[in-house]
Formats: structure tokens, C-alpha cells, sequence
């Protein structure tokens, strides 16, 4: 597990969870096409999917309630005490299955006597933040903390014609309320809410955008874009009036959440008793150019409704005794409304128009206990089963020309699927000297199966289930300090063994040819290790260095690629992918250096730090792999020892490194990446009290 501090969070500027990647090993957060939804994989285990529906291979938590929705885990950054990224396989402590792992963001918590403080920042191209925290009791059982940001500005893109795209214009607020009622019984309670209104991420063209000539030998061939910064947008007049827009609307992600959570706790002579109660809304609507053009020949929107209610129910043993153990269930329901539109008439003539609900039920048992056969040797296993029923419900893919429904059939009234899966883990841990621990782990995780929910001719092909995955980890590592030397080291070493990986993909329908869609791999398998070392030499003086690598390959899997027609019907051709790289960086690389200078009574900090990624492989060929690159930070502050008020400043690429973070296709012949941002700098005011 590696934990990332809040300090460090506002001193390196992480405002979203895709900043994180730059500050722990084997971990990446794309966002898919560009869009406002994060897909994270650790270790390789990642699921890439620009639907929303389905459940993501890494968890992510805040104060240990699960997010599911993948659309809503791209929330603001804001008065965050750690965040701590889990690797490998999940599930039998708490929350959900997961066979990725899990980011856990832990919050400042309300304090038992006043304090108040805040901070205005400004950046590069324009951008701003506020942020600001209240906290303290309202009586001597009660307390309290109100904290809230707002994030504004920064459009660095421009398009053909100087309009700029990227602004942002987001903001959130979060109540938390402590309750003591006695010395064993306790109550938590958090409500939180967000609003997004910014531009979506624009894309540009790396190659010549052949579509067209594709269909048609004299259609013209139209060239890339001039620089990655430079992106285009706009669509028909007939998409954009589906769309309720313009024509010449700016791409946008507009999302939505709200919730509540509330947590009550109860110390009994053998065990503490907790429950976990949670309701969340989410609410989403994208629009986005999947071309880098002007017209409709890719163009995505996005209208989503959701809502998630979960309770978990935990007995967690005393600490201090020979056994501990936990154990508990956890229950979800969530609900979704989607509506997917694509418009596609300047290439194909229509456009096409998804529409469904998806109900999904959960229900799981877990537990977990560490025997501590003496003070230096420990056994500790887990266990997990979990039901889960999935619902389709209504779903149609129709086809749109000239505003009218051409194919009204292509309706699918229900899909269901369910599975009972199995989870666990076994380790031994070893302290052969004080301060140093080796362990050994085995563990099984699982990640449900679920429904392709894409634009197809075809929804009851397209639809059908695909399976569960599950992932056999195998890990030793070990974790020493040298308090003398003011060093300390983590190493791990891996080996994952997949079982049916979901895969983007495509099936056949035998009247219309390909249908997109997720498959299932039926082996793989990856190894690798991390290391993570931070040392203070002097003084003052901290080095941090971690670093990840991963090779992963299938070792069964064979996808369609194309398809022909034999006697009428589409017969599919497939490609044997055995021994090919599955699609991660080989190697992920951060490191830091700061130093804190004594001046009286005040402190000046500076520090500089790195990170690189290798090459990503791409499924989808050697085109679409995306290039390695390493970027460069750096930050100073300033400000009196007791902490009240301080100044800093800090870049970001500070060597302007041109790259870009996702490459891919929505149609053939259209190209497109997501480029990194360019060099950004900031200036900030913070006042504690």
C-alpha cells in the first residue's frame, strides 16, 4: 500500500484523481476519449470501457464507502488528510470485489477545538482555486467541519479558428458532523455535493484522417493537426437539434453528485460493531467530438442518471490479543438511466441513438483473521462471497435519418445475468529484526461480469453478458526502516494469473458483420514488482524514489478482427493474440527531492520532482500505442513555523514536454489522441488559524 499525505497533495497541485499517477508506483488513470470518466488499472489490472455500467477493476472510496459509478469517481481534490492506493486483489476487509485494488481517500475530520483556514491560488492560461475549511465543536459531544473548493479557468486548447476549449467551472462542498454519545458509541455523518459545468478534454488528429477516402477513393484525405494543442469541434445542425445544442457548441462534461453517508459505531466487551450506511445521486451530461472536426462524423453525447445505496455491517475484534479477526456483509443496489448518442450522418448517413436501465444488486459476506503465532510470525486469511444480479432493462439502438427511426425493431425488452463468485487470501508475514517485515501473500479476487451497452444493428448481440473475471495473485515484498539512517524501503515482487479478462473488443452478428463489444480473454497472465524508498540524509533534506514494472501477455485469446460474407451470412476472421503484450507501461518511474531551510522563525521549502512512463502497447495495433515520457516539477514556499499563513508557488512540465496520455479510433480513419497539458505554473495563498 502506498499512502499519498495531504501536505503532498497541495504542494504538488493534484487537483483530480489523474494527478495521483505521478506519485505512486504501477498506477494510471487515462481518461477514456478524452471524456470526464477515469479508467484506473494498477499493476496492468484495468478495464477500459467508455460506457459507465459496468464495474470497474480498481475501487474507489472515500472513508470506506465504494463509488462504482465510473463517471462520478472524478471528484475534486479538496481537505483530504491521505490517500492511500491498495494493489492487488481486494475485498475481504471491507467494501467491494475488486481484483485491481483500491484507492481509499481518508478525510480531515471534524476537531474538538476551532480552527478555520483556506487558500486562493492562481495558474497559468487563467486558472483559479478556492478552498477553504471551518472545523470545531458545537457542544463537547458534537463537532464539526465545513469545507468546500471552486476551480475556474485554464482553457489551453485552442481550435482552428482561436477559440479556446478546457475551461473549468467546478465546484463542491462537504459537511461532516462527529457525534461522541458515550465512550462506546459513536456516529459519524457526511453530506457532500459537486458541480461540474466544464469543457470537455478536446482531441487532436495524429494522423491523416482517412476516413472518408476510405468509403470513397476521390474523398479527399485530410491532414493532422497542426500541434497537439490544437483540437476542432462542431457537428450537424440535425445531430446538434437531438442534442437540444448548436451546431458549434463546445464539447463539455457536465456531472453531477450528491450524497450521503452515515456511520455508527459501537465498542461491545468482545468486538466493535460498525454500520455503514450510504445513498449517492450522480447525474451526467457529456458531449464530445470523437474526430478532431468540424462535422458529424463522430460525435458522442452522453445523458445519465444514477443512484447508489449501500449498507455494510462490521464486527472488528479488540487489537491487543493473540487472534483478531473482522467480519461483516455488505449490500448495494444500484440503479442507472442512460441515453448514448452518436452521430455519425457525414460519414454514414444516420445517426444512432442508445436508451436503457440497468438495475444491479449486491449482496456479499467477508472476513478476515491475523494469528499471531508469536511477536514476530503471523498468519493471516480471508474469505468472500458475493452474489450479484444484473438487469437490463429496455434497451434500443435505434438508427436515425433525417429524423426518423429506421429500424424501430432493434429493441431488446430485458438481459439478465448472475453469478455467485468466491474471493480470498492467505499470507504470512515475518519480523526477523525489529523494523523490518517480510511477507508471502496468496490471494483471489474477482470482478463481476456485466453488459456491452453500445450504439449497435444489433442489441440483443451486442448485449449479451460477458463473464466475471477472476485474478490469482501471488506476491512477496518486504517493508524495513533504518530509523538511525532516516531510511525506509518497500520492495514487491508479483505474479498474476487472469482468468477471462474483459477485453474491448468485438462478436459477430452473421447479418451485419462486427459488433462492438467486451469479450472475454480466456488467459493471461503478468508479473513485475515496485520499490519505494524515501531517505533523509540531512537534516531538512528528503528523497523519494519509487518505481513499478510490470510485463503482462495473453496466453489464450483469440479476437476478431474483421469479417466476410459466405453463402449471405458474415463469417467472422480471428486473430490469435497468444504471447501478445497486454496493454500497460512496462515501467513507471516518480521521484522527488525537497529541502526546508530553518530562518528564524520561518522555513523556506523547495523541491523538484519527476515521472515517467514507458511506452504503452496498445491492443489495437502499433498506431494506437501511445510514447513513453518523463515530466518534471518543481515548488517553493514560504512562511512562519506556527503554521498560520504561508505562500507558494509551483510548476508543473516545467520542460514543456509534448506527449500524449491516450491514443485511439472511434471510426476508421480518424486517429485521434488526448495530448498532455504543456508547462503550468501556480502562485498560492494559505491562512490556518
Amino acid at each position: 500500500m502506498s499512502v499519498i499525505g495531504g501536505k503532498t497533495l497541495q504542494t504538488r497541485n493534484v487537483n483530480n484523481v489523474f494527478d495521483l499517477q505521478y506519485l505512486t508506483p504501477s498506477l494510471q488513470v487515462t481518461p477514456q476519449f478524452g471524456s470526464g470518466q477515469p479508467a484506473f488499472a494498477i499493476r496492468g489490472i484495468g478495464f477500459n470501457d467508455y460506457a459507465s455500467n459496468n464495474a470497474p477493476t480498481v475501487g474507489v472510496y472515500v472513508d470506506e464507502v465504494a463509488n462504482p459509478v465510473p463517471f462520478a469517481t472524478n471528484g475534486m481534490m479538496f481537505d483530504i488528510s491521505r490517500v492511500e492506493v491498495l494493489r492487488g486483489p481486494q475485498g475481504t476487509l471491507y467494501g467491494r470485489n475488486t481484483t485491481g485494488g483500491a484507492i481509499n481517500y481518508i478525510l480531515n475530520k471534524p476537531t474538538s477545538t476551532f480552527h478555520t483556514g483556506g487558500g486562493v491560488q492562481y495558474g497559468r492560461f487563467d486558472s483559479a482555486k478556492i478552498d477553504g475549511y471551518i472545523s470545531g465543536p458545537i457542544t463537547d459531544k458534537l463537532r464539526y467541519r465545513l469545507s468546500g473548493e471552486t476551480q475556474q479557468g485554464g482553457d489551453w486548447q485552442r481550435n482552428s479558428a482561436g477559440l479556446g476549449l478546457g475551461r473549468v467551472n467546478r465546484g463542491a462542498a462537504r459537511l461532516l458532523l462527529d457525534y461522541e454519545a458515550s465512550d462506546t458509541l459513536k456516529f459519524e455523518f457526511n453530506l457532500h455535493g459537486s458541480r461540474d459545468r466544464s469543457d470537455a478534454n478536446g482531441l487532436h488528429l495524429y494522423s491523416p484522417m482517412s476516413a472518408f477516402n476510405a468509403l470513397n477513393a476521390s474523398a479527399p484525405v485530410y491532414a493532422v493537426s497542426s500541434d497537439r494543442y490544437q483540437t476542432n469541434w462542431g457537428t450537424s445542425p440535425e445531430f446538434a437539434k437531438q442534442l437540444g445544442i448548436n451546431a458549434n457548441t463546445k464539447p463539455f462534461s457536465h456531472i453531477d453528485v450528491g450524497g450521503v453517508s452515515f456511520r455508527a459505531e459501537k465498542k461491545l466487551p468482545f468486538a466493535t460493531i460498525t454500520d455503514l450506511l450510504s445513498y449517492d445521486n450522480m447525474q451526467r451530461q457529456e458531449y464530445m467530438n470523437f474526430d478532431a472536426w468540424q462535422g458529424n462524423l463522430a460525435d458522442v453525447a452522453f445523458k445519465t442518471r444514477a443512484n447508489v445505496l449501500a449498507n455494510e455491517l462490521r464486527l472488528t475484534s479488540p487489537n491487543k490479543q493473540r487472534l483478531t479477526w473482522v467480519g461483516g456483509i455488505y449490500y448495494a443496489h444500484q440503479y442507472m438511466n442512460d441515453r448514448y448518442q452518436s452521430g455519425f450522418a457525414d460519414l454514414y448517413g444516420f445517426d444512432r441513438d442508445l436508451r436503457y436501465s440497468q438495475f444491479v444488486n449486491t449482496i456479499s459476506g467477508f472476513g478476515q483473521a491475523t494469528y499471531h503465532v508469536t511477536d514476530k510470525l503471523r498468519f493471516t486469511g480471508g474469505f468472500r462471497i458475493e452474489h450479484e444480479s444484473r438487469k437490463l432493462s429496455n434497451m434500443a439502438s435505434y438508427q436515425i435519418v433525417n429524423s426518423a427511426i429506421t429500424n424501430p425493431g432493434n429493441v431488446l425488452r430485458s438481459q439478465s445475468t448472475d453469478f455467485t463468485l468466491p474471493s480470498g487470501k492467505f499470507e504470512v508475514q515475518y519480523n526477523p529484526i525489529r523494523n523490518n517485515m517480510l511477507y508471502a501473500s496468496f490471494t483471489r479476487g474477482i470482478k463481476s461480469g456485466g453488459f456491452t451497452t453500445y450504439n449497435s444493428n444489433a442489441v440483443g448481440v451486442s448485449s449479451a453478458p460477458f463473464k466475471p473475471e477472476s485474478l490469482l495473485a501471488y506476491e512477496v515484498g518486504n517493508k524495513f526502516s533504518l530509523p538511525e539512517q532516516h531510511l525506509r524501503l518497500n520492495v514487491a515482487g508479483f505474479y498474476y494469473d487472469y482468468s477471462n479478462q474483459q477485453i474491448q473488443s468485438a462478436t459477430l452478428n452473421q447479418e451485419t458483420g462486427l459488433v462492438g463489444s467486451i469479450v472475454n480473454a480466456p488467459r493471461s497472465h503478468m508479473y513485475g514488482g515496485e520499490i519505494e524508498a524515501e531517505w533523509h540524509p540531512l537534516p531538512g533534506l528528503t528523497l523519494s524514489q519509487s518505481a513499478g514494472f510490470a510485463v503482462g501477455a495473453f496466453d489464450r485469446f483469440s479476437s476478431l478482427y474483421s469479417a466476410h460474407v459466405v453463402n449471405g451470412l458474415y463469417v467472422g476472421d480471428y486473430r490469435n493474440r497468444k504471447g501478445e503484450s497486454l496493454p500497460f507501461p512496462k515501467i513507471t518511474v516518480n521521484g522527488s527531492v525537497s529541502y526546508n531551510w530553518s530562518i528564524g522563525d520561518y522555513f523556506l521549502t523547495t523541491g523538484m520532482d519527476y515521472s515517467l512512463r514507458s511506452t504503452y502497447h496498445s491492443l489495437f495495433g502499433t498506431r494506437y500505442n501511445v510514447a513513453g515520457y518523463t515530466l518534471w516539477g518543481a515548488n517553493i514556499g514560504f512562511g512562519p513555523k506556527d503554521g498560520k499563513w504561508s505562500v507558494a508557488a509551483f510548476g508543473k512540465n516545467i520542460f514543456d514536454k509534448k506527449y500524449d496520455v491516450e491514443r485511439n479510433y472511434f471510426v476508421d480513419g480518424a486517429n485521434i489522441a488526448l495530448a498532455g497539458m504543456p508547462a503550468t505554473w501556480g502562485v498560492r495563498l494559505s491562512v490556518n488559524y
